[in-house]
């Protein structure tokens, strides 16, 4: 089965103060890093998957340019490819329409030495989405991001377990995914990779578990929460109290942070 990979959260030219936020609910955020393609991130690192938070540096809003159209948010679902090229090639002949894929790396210091983070990436084309990009990304140099003193994180997060879109049309975006070889679609238009299932679901279905589904761009689609599994809810809840982050219900199983505390999304913690 491939495994989901990582979140992207979109923070535009926001990177300092989204940071600090991400770090006031409890993330441990790896050093920034600098894409050879032009953008800027942090990470938070997790057993499996990670969090991204992607944007760009002050004067450099023109790199990359087509991923600062999609609003702040959750605008990047990736999937992890073993080998991006093979993947390309079995959608292509499938008819699935895909964009090129991109080589990019960034550079890593580990106990001062730099190493280079290496990636190829391929998307589903952007005529067929809205406000965000489902993706396939593979890891040349896995070693260089899941390292043990990333994943410890005060919050106690140590996966994500789902990843929510709205949609008007969750069967053919679901579709669209499972076309790749490993992904396994459920009758519900939701689809198991690995550690994480990804929900497209309609958008009265979202608001009505989440609340309102964020609505500053036009589109068929919009990506709108993050499930992350954590150690103890109520370690959780003092974390958050002690930061002064405000977050429902005060008892049960799950928090919920909303998008004003977590930029553009909500994020739902569980034990489970």
């Amino acid at each position: 089965m491939m495994n989901f990979d990582h979140a992207v959260v979109n923070v535009l030219g926001e990177m300092d103060s989204v940071a600090e936020s991400y770090r006031r609910l409890g993330f441990q955020l790896t050093p920034r890093g600098h894409h050879t393609l032009g953008s800027i991130n942090h990470l938070a690192v997790f057993g499996e998957t990670y969090v991204e938070l992607l944007g760009y540096a002050e004067g450099e809003r023109e790199k990359r340019a087509e991923l600062w159209e999609h609003p702040p948010g959750l605008t990047g679902i990736a999937f992890r490819a073993g080998d991006a090229a093979a993947l390309h090639r079995q959608m292509a002949e499938k008819g699935v329409p895909i964009e090129p894929f991109k080589d990019f790396s960034r550079p890593v210091e580990i106990d001062g030495t730099r190493y280079e983070a290496a990636f190829r990436t391929f998307q589903i084309d952007r005529a067929e989405l809205a406000n965000g990009r489902l993706f396939f990304c593979q890891h040349n140099t896995p070693e260089l991001i899941w390292r043990p003193e990333y994943m410890d994180h005060p919050n106690g997060v140590s996966e994500i377990t789902e990843a929510i879109v709205a949609c008007d049309a969750p069967a053919a975006l679901a579709d669209l995914v499972t076309a790749a070889e490993g992904l396994a679609r459920r009758g519900d238009d939701s689809v198991d990779a690995g550690t994480t299932v990804v929900r497209f679901l309609p958008r009265a279905a979202v608001a009505e578990d989440f609340g309102p589904v964020p609505d500053d761009k036009a589109g068929h689609m919009r990506m709108v929460a993050l499930g992350l599994r954590c150690r103890s809810l109520d370690a959780l809840r003092a974390l958050l109290d002690g930061n002064a982050v405000p977050y429902e219900p005060a008892t049960g199983s799950v928090v919920t942070v909303s998008p004003t505390e977590a930029h553009g999304l909500y994020l739902r913690f569980s034990e489970a």
